[in-house]
C-alpha cells in the first residue's frame, strides 16, 4: 500500500521542464477559487466540474480544472504558494479541457466498498497520490486514463511528486462495470490509503506550526528526523486518548520545548506521566497542561505564542 507520508523521490527530476497544460484547483482549500482565478487572468478557460452536476448548489468549493499554456501565472502560482498549500495540482495530457473534465467528473462520486456513495476528494494531490500508485499499492489505474503525467506538491517535504502515465493500463478496471455507467467501487486498499490522508494532513498542520513557532527544529537539514519524530508523537497521542487537532498542537509545542519523546520522561516527568494518562473529555486543557510545563521547564523564548486555547 502506498505510504502517504513518504517523501518525493529524486528519480523523477527529468520532468522538472515538462510543460504542464492543466491545473486542477481544490476548490474546498482555495476559498473564493473562481474570483481569485479571475483576478489572476482575464479570460481563463476552465470548468467548474460541479457545475450540471447534482452538486451546483456547492459548486463554490468545486474543484476547478484550468487549461493553462505556457508561462500562465496559474503555474506560477502553483509553484510558488501550492507547495505548502497544497491547494491542487498540474496534469500534462493530449486530451481536450472538456475530455479531462469528463473524465474527473466521474470521479466525483464513488461507491464504498460497503456499498454507500461518498464523494471523492480527488483533487486533493494527496488523495491523487493513492489514486495514481500502481493497483498493487491500491491505485485506480482507471484514473490515469487521460494523463501523461502527474506533479503533485508536498507540504509536509516541501517538494513535489512527479509521477509519470505507466506504459500500460487496463481498460476497464475491476471497479467500474462494463459500460463505465456506475458509480466506481473503492477497494479495501485504496480506502486504507485515503484514510491515512487524513492523519497526514494533520501531520502537516503540526510541522507548519513547529515551522511558525520552533523554526530551529524544523531546519531542513534535520526535517526526516523531525517529520519521523512528529508522526510518532501524533500517533502515540491519538492511541491514548488525545484526538483534537489542538491538542495535538500543544503535544507539538512541547515537542518543540523539549525534543524527541524519549527524552521526555527524564526532562520533565510530569509531561511524561500526563502524556501516557488517558484524559477522557480533559484531552486539551491536559495536553496545555504539558505545553505549559515544556515551556516553564525549558526556561527560552520563542518568537510568538505557540501555546492557544
Amino acid at each position: 500500500m502506498l505510504d502517504v507520508f513518504e517523501g518525493p523521490s529524486k528519480a523523477n527530476n527529468q520532468l522538472q521542464d515538462m510543460h504542464f497544460n492543466y491545473v486542477l484547483i481544490d476548490g474546498s482549500k482555495r476559498a473564493e477559487a473562481e474570483r481569485w482565478l479571475y483576478e489572476l487572468v482575464d479570460t481563463p478557460d476552465y470548468r467548474n466540474l460541479f457545475d450540471g452536476t447534482e452538486w451546483a448548489s456547492i459548486r463554490d468549493v468545486a474543484p476547478l480544472l484550468v487549461s493553462t499554456d505556457r508561462g500562465h501565472p496559474l503555474l506560477e502560482k502553483l509553484s510558488l504558494e501550492g507547495k505548502t498549500l497544497e491547494w491542487g495540482y498540474a496534469i500534462a495530457s493530449d486530451e481536450s479541457l472538456d475530455a479531462v473534465a469528463d473524465h474527473l467528473c466521474r470521479f466525483i462520486k464513488v461507491r464504498h466498498p460497503l456499498g454507500y456513495s461518498v464523494m471523492l476528494r480527488f483533487a486533493d494531490p494527496t488523495v491523487a497520490r493513492v489514486l495514481l500508485a500502481s493497483s498493487g499499492d491500491g491505485g485506480v489505474p482507471e484514473y490515469w486514463s487521460p494523463f501523461t503525467a502527474v506533479k503533485l506538491p508536498d507540504a509536509l517535504w516541501d517538494g513535489w511528486h512527479l509521477e509519470v502515465r505507466p506504459d500500460s493500463l487496463p481498460e476497464v478496471g475491476v471497479g467500474w462495470n462494463a459500460e463505465g455507467s456506475a458509480s466506481f467501487r473503492l477497494g479495501e486498499h485504496t480506502l486504507r490509503g485515503l484514510t491515512d490522508t487524513d492523519r497526514r494532513t494533520t501531520l502537516v498542520k503540526l510541522m507548519q506550526h513547529l515551522e511558525t513557532y520552533f523554526p530551529s527544529r524544523a531546519a531542513p537539514n534535520v526535517r526526516q528526523a523531525v517529520i519521523k519524530d512528529l508522526r510518532t508523537i501524533m500517533e502515540q497521542a491519538l492511541a491514548n486518548g488525545y484526538e483534537s487537532l489542538q491538542a495535538l498542537l500543544h503535544w507539538c509545542t512541547v515537542y518543540g520545548y523539549q525534543g524527541e519523546l524519549s527524552l521526555w520522561e527524564a526532562a520533565a516527568s510530569g509531561i511524561y506521566d500526563l502524556f501516557h494518562r488517558w484524559p477522557g473529555t480533559a484531552a486539551e486543557a491536559q495536553a496545555r497542561e504539558a505545553a505549559m510545563i515544556a515551556m516553564s521547564s525549558a526556561g527560552t523564548q520563542v518568537q510568538g505564542e505557540p501555546i492557544h486555547g
